[in-house]
């Protein structure tokens, strides 16, 4: 008989708790389910309000891998739903992580969490964040993606904005910054410009398309995900991948001071410790008085231009 767990008065039933999920290292789903718990206070504050994407594991990274924004069968009333504008104008509910027990509940579905870079509360694609996604193709590693990162918090700093700094969890990384509520078109096209200045300044070393032809050795700078339709890969989610990495904040000194992918690699077991001496590296984030407006004039009105307006699940792996 499955256990039925009561957290914050919410009665949750945990299935298959002893289930390896990530044979790399033994994790078991009761293990994953522990660390998003401690890590709870944390990972909340960057999912509040904001509708969520989940990519569903339940067999392991090796099993059946499936992307859904759909609120999954059998969910409970007291998780909360939000009815979100797609494509063409028609609706859909979404799911919001608010509280403990909905974590508690996503969890026990075994999932990546992917959260768009706006809130509900202040409109369908009505940004608050910026992101841009570094993705290495090898042979190139996230020790390449550092020198992309640093150029990039140097080029926004100029504009007044400033850019924190996450792991991606898989291969790369993702630098966040805090802007005032702005249309998600215009974050894009300020994002695509500042891709582009990076791709011309670094030609050996950054690309811009998502061309796989293109990628080998190459720094892929995803400027995408600002769309009101994508999602990035939420901070402190665990992820599909062969041992339980995490998408960690981390400082802007352990980015310059990488040599080598493992320093900049961190799994489950890794992060409490981190929360306990940094505590939340991107708490500016929640914050409004850290928000900055987006320098205005350049950047252009179109929100895509076809290669690079890849879906959502072109994303999840990065």
């Amino acid at each position: 008989m499955s256990p039925i767990a009561e957290v914050e008065g919410r009665r949750i039933t945990l299935r298959n708790l002893d289930k390896v999920i990530h044979p790399a290292t033994g994790t078991t789903k009761g293990e994953l389910l522990h660390y998003l718990a401690s890590a709870a206070d944390a990972l909340l504050g960057h999912l509040h309000g904001r509708p969520l994407a989940f990519l569903r594991y339940p067999d392991g990274p090796d099993g059946q891998k499936f992307f859904t924004k759909n609120p999954p069968p059998g969910t409970p009333s007291w998780v909360t739903t939000a009815e979100v504008t797609r494509h063409k104008g028609e609706t859909a509910e979404q799911v919001l992580i608010q509280d403990l027990p909905s974590l508690m509940w996503a969890a026990n579905l075994v999932v990546e969490l992917h959260a768009p870079m706006w809130r509900i509360d202040q409109g369908v694609g009505i940004a608050d964040r910026l992101v841009f996604d570094l993705d290495p193709g090898p042979p190139a590693t996230i020790v390449d993606c550092r020198v992309v990162a640093v150029w990039l918090r140097e080029r926004l700093a100029a504009d007044g904005l400033t850019a924190y700094a996450k792991t991606s969890g898989s291969k790369g990384l993702h630098l966040l910054v805090p802007v005032e509520p702005t249309p998600s078109r215009q974050v894009t096209a300020y994002a695509r410009r500042l891709a582009l200045e990076a791709a011309n300044a670094m030609p050996d070393l950054v690309i811009r398309k998502m061309t796989r032809a293109l990628r080998p050795g190459k720094v892929y700078v995803d400027f995408s995900q600002n769309a009101a339709a994508k999602t990035t890969a939420a901070p402190y989610t665990p992820r599909a991948v062969p041992e339980p990495a995490v998408s960690t904040p981390v400082t802007w000194e352990e980015v310059e001071e990488c040599q080598a992918p493992a320093a900049l690699s961190f799994l489950i077991d890794d992060i409490p410790a981190r929360l306990e001496h940094h505590g939340d590296l991107l708490a500016p984030l929640l914050d409004p008085g850290q928000a900055r407006p987006l320098p205005t004039g350049e950047g252009g009105a179109r929100e895509s231009d076809g290669e690079e307006d890849a879906d959502d699940e072109g994303a999840v792996d990065r």
